[in-house]
């Protein structure tokens, strides 16, 4: 055979080879996407996670809400927040027309549905799971964190976003820099023999941690201790330990703060406002950092206006959970009995539902923020972080305690969780009314 006839032999098997290749991805379709494009890129997100397309431009603006919110938007009587992806990202946004139709992607995370809009929608994809490759910095113009994976298909490639880490939900695993600071920082050799208690404290300290993202420090240590006494006569010696994450949340179940994701009571409106000083100010500044579903924020309004009913109040509310900051502005409540002190501030909707007057919700700025940032807020009056510190690691805590301490005014106060404290000798001065434990700077 001469070198001719090799070389066409060779050059036939490698485009058979080629297309058996073809063939078998061709064949193993296992995963869909929606492909969108932001700012020129290609972008998706599985299409298991997309509950409709549409094209509208009709939101109705909710007020003190974050640039990245444009409003809400009524889909078949559901209402919808809807984000604008490309405010969220940071990435340019073309100016439109006032009654241009934006391109939207409704997504349902959990038990939340919410509009994304982009800049087009356009196709659905079907590929290979085993074709998504990891994601890399230089393949859009977000965080990393953000990209599920990079998928290349007929010729052009697509940056498939993680959509439950952008919009808050916590991931299962941690990151392994994050468990290196939790191990370092809550595992201790023992230096000297110590008691079985002790011992048994100590397990459950390291494993809160792991299992509950709980982080035992000089905030909460105190109370941890006090538990144990209690979790010991409620349990056997063999079940002493914990376990599952059913046994880290039994132990940890009275440790939150009273009216945790409620609107509050009258029993702790009245300990909160007995707790505030009087204050001449013309400008109230208030931070509610892990303000979450907003129901903390809100009772805090009321509280502030009860209190303070000639000053101007600003409620800075943050969390790090986008699906409850997102929805917050529009909190209602299903019924509100006539001899509650919230009904005069409230107005009854059509279907029923109460939901707070226009003045009340022009106290609070609702804003997406992870309290481990930078936060450029002014100098504030009140501070009120309830049971937020104890879910930060120790070094994370002194950083946010820091920050406290230079933004709250000399005659400021903080309120941590019922079972919480700032860390002794640290230049605080603790102050306790009923289930209210408020902090002032020496």
């Amino acid at each position: 055979m001469n070198d001719s006839a090799v070389r066409e032999l060779n050059e036939a098997n490698a485009v058979i080879d080629e297309n058996r290749e073809n063939a078998e991805k061709i064949a193993i379709i296992d995963f869909k996407m929606v492909a969108f494009s932001l700012a020129g890129k290609d972008y998706a997100i599985d299409i298991m996670q997309v509950k409709e397309i549409a094209k509208d431009g009709r939101f109705t603006y909710v007020p003190n809400t974050s640039p990245f919110v444009l409003g809400v938007y009524n889909l078949r009587g559901d209402i919808i927040p809807i984000i604008d992806l490309r405010i969220f990202f940071n990435i340019p946004t073309p100016k439109k027309s006032v009654d241009a139709l934006e391109s939207l992607i409704f997504i349902h995370v959990e038990d939340q549905t919410f509009g994304i809009v982009v800049d087009d929608v356009d196709k659905v994809l079907g590929i290979s799971k085993s074709s998504i490759q990891p994601p890399h910095p230089i393949f859009g113009d977000i965080n990393i964190k953000y990209i599920h994976g990079v998928v290349e298909n007929q010729g052009r490639l697509y940056i498939l976003l993680d959509v439950e880490r952008i919009f808050g939900v916590r991931v299962r695993e941690e990151e392994k820099e994050e468990a290196l600071e939790v191990e370092e920082a809550t595992t201790k050799p023992l230096e000297k023999k110590v008691s079985r208690d002790e011992l048994d404290v100590s397990f459950i300290r390291d494993a809160l941690a792991p299992l509950a993202k709980f982080y035992v420090s000089a905030v909460n240590e105190d109370w941890i201790s006090e538990r144990f006494r209690q979790w010991r006569s409620m349990r056997s010696h063999e079940e002493i330990q914990l376990a599952s994450l059913e046994d880290a949340e039994q132990y940890l179940q009275p440790f939150y703060s009273p009216d945790t994701g409620i609107i509050w009571g009258d029993e702790l409106m009245d300990a909160f406002i007995a707790s505030l000083p009087d204050n001449q100010a013309k400008q109230i500044h208030v931070w509610n950092v892990g303000c979450g579903k907003g129901y903390e924020s809100y009772s805090l309004a009321i509280a502030l206006r009860e209190r303070y009913p000639n000053n101007r109040i600003r409620i800075y509310a943050n969390d790090s959970d986008l699906l409850s900051i997102s929805n917050a502005p529009m909190l209602s409540l299903p019924e509100v009995p006539e001899t509650s002190r919230y009904r005069k501030h409230m107005v009854q909707g059509v279907g029923g539902s109460w939901t707070f007057k226009e003045e009340i919700r022009e106290m609070i700025l609702f804003e997406y923020h992870d309290c481990n940032h930078q936060n450029n807020v002014p100098n504030m009056d009140i501070i009120v972080s309830r049971d937020v510190l104890s879910y930060l690691n120790p070094k994370q805590q002194m950083t946010l305690i820091q920050d406290f301490s230079e933004k709250l005014k000399d005659n400021g106060l903080v309120f941590l969780g019922k079972n919480e404290a700032m860390p002794h000798n640290s230049g605080w001065l603790r102050h306790v009314n009923g289930d209210i434990i408020s902090f002032s700077k020496v």
